[in-house]
């Protein structure tokens, strides 16, 4: 009597390290199944792809679940928690899918390696949180107000930001620069400019590309956005439901993905800021069909910014100038419902995405 084959996935793990490994250093993934030698903590050998990002992929079956974990090839060199303990094993479920699992290493037990994350207040990190929509999936950074823990009845506003490893933490960002929206928010929360509020931002990856493009997956990122993040920030958070208190946020093409994610759905959010937008992105119409399209305006507040400082702000000043004035047109009201501000030496960078986040959150969130 025969039987049907079983059937395996692919799993792809891609690890980063906060400070990089020495030469002859490896990074491996141990795991409970015979492909892993059943917790070999050397099983699995990753590449170095760059200084501090390690790749690797292997074949399971599909029908077991898979717990894993991060080591340097012993368990006295395994991967420890910011504050030096050992975390649990990670777990990705059964199914047929192939996956991609990106993980951030802070620590080893044995060198106790890197800083902790640079973040100003409470936080938490949502480690690899899946998609069904999407094809990878990715941490995300949930930042808490100061008073998060000290009233257990108080529910808040959520601020939904795209490229979570650039909004907080400068270890993170690129060019170790971030968005400082911690500190921005402490400050402006504690001179009770804005509401106190939890920020929401998912990481990017290797997709960011397709993801923020309204043209590829744009729609299931916002899909994912919707029905798998929102659910899970609904329910393992104290947070205000409804559009009057949930918003989103983005630079570039994350500007690009806000703006199309709240234009689209005024049910869910009711306020957007649009960095350096990139709405012509290769020769691309549908944000300005969109708006074309829509007979009643949504009851939205926008907020745009661009600069002039490189040639990309200059060539992203255009088609900002385009849509602001395309929103003039459709009567959105200047300095209540729309505020576009342009600066003349602002670059396409998180420096200069920093030194104007204080606005636009006082426009998005203040009282």
């Amino acid at each position: 009597m025969s039987t049907a084959p079983r059937k395996n996935r692919c799993v792809r793990f891609e690890i980063t390290t906060a400070v990089p490994l020495p030469a002859g250093e490896q990074v491996f993934i141990t795991g409970n199944t015979n492909q892993f030698e059943c917790w070999n903590p050397a099983a699995i050998p990753l590449t170095r792809e760059k200084d501090n990002v390690w790749t690797g992929s292997c074949i399971i079956p599909a029908d077991l679940p898979l717990e894993y974990k991060i080591t340097r090839g012993s368990w006295a060199s395994e991967e420890v928690t910011p504050d030096h303990n050992i975390p649990g094993n990670k777990r990705l479920e059964a199914g047929i899918e192939n996956s991609t699992l990106q993980h951030w290493v802070h620590h080893w037990k044995d060198l106790r390696m890197g800083p902790p994350p640079q973040i100003t207040g409470n936080y938490d990190i949502l480690e690899n949180v899946p998609s069904k929509t999407l094809s990878t999936a990715r941490n995300v950074i949930v930042w808490l107000p100061t008073n998060y823990y000290k009233d257990s009845s108080k529910k808040y506003p959520v601020l939904y930001m795209q490229d979570g490893q650039q909004v907080f933490d400068p270890g993170t960002s690129t060019w170790n620069q971030a968005w400082n929206v911690d500190d921005w928010c402490t400050e402006l929360i504690a001179a009770g400019k804005i509401r106190e509020t939890i920020v929401v931002a998912p990481y990017c990856t290797t997709h960011r590309e397709e993801e923020y493009n309204p043209d590829e997956q744009g729609e299931n990122y916002v899909r994912f956005l919707l029905h798998e993040l929102m659910p899970i920030i609904q329910h393992d958070f104290r947070v205000l439901t409804g559009p009057e208190n949930t918003m989103i946020a983005g630079a570039s093409l994350g500007a690009t993905i806000a703006f199309y994610a709240a234009w689209k759905h005024p049910d869910v959010f009711s306020k957007a800021a649009c960095l350096s937008p990139s709405f012509r992105f290769n020769e691309s119409k549908t944000c300005f069909d969109l708006v074309n399209a829509t007979e009643k305006n949504p009851n939205l507040r926008l907020y745009f910014y661009v600069g002039q400082g490189d040639e990309l702000e200059q060539e992203l000043t255009l088609s900002t100038r385009e849509m602001v004035k395309l929103l003039e047109q459709k009567k959105f009201k200047p300095g209540r419902e729309l505020l576009f501000t342009e600066d003349a030496e602002g670059k396409h960078d998180e420096a200069t995405w920093a030194k104007h986040s204080g606005e636009w959150l006082e426009f998005l969130l203040g009282r």
